[in-house]
């Protein structure tokens, strides 16, 4: 059975060719359909580092701590 991946890390599959393929949501048009980010690899490790960096340049400055992450509440660390 496939293991399950966080909710918010992104589609990863890999496509006939040999390639991997991610997927991440970047947003949504005004009329709710999602607008998606793509990337390819030639290795999963790799295609799952390009999501994370695509995941931190899409999130909305807001929700960035100095290391990234998301607090419980969505504000900064430093902030409280």
């Amino acid at each position: 059975m496939a293991k399950r991946r966080p909710s918010g890390d992104g589609m990863v599959r890999k496509r006939e060719d040999g390639r991997w393929e991610g997927r991440i949501v970047v947003g949504h048009k005004k009329n709710g359909t999602p607008i998606f980010q793509h990337a390819y690899a030639h290795t999963q490790k790799e295609l799952t580092e390009k999501l994370h960096q695509n995941i931190e340049r899409y999130q909305p400055s807001e929700y960035r701590t100095l290391s990234g992450c998301r607090t419980d509440r969505g504000q900064p660390d430093d902030l409280g």
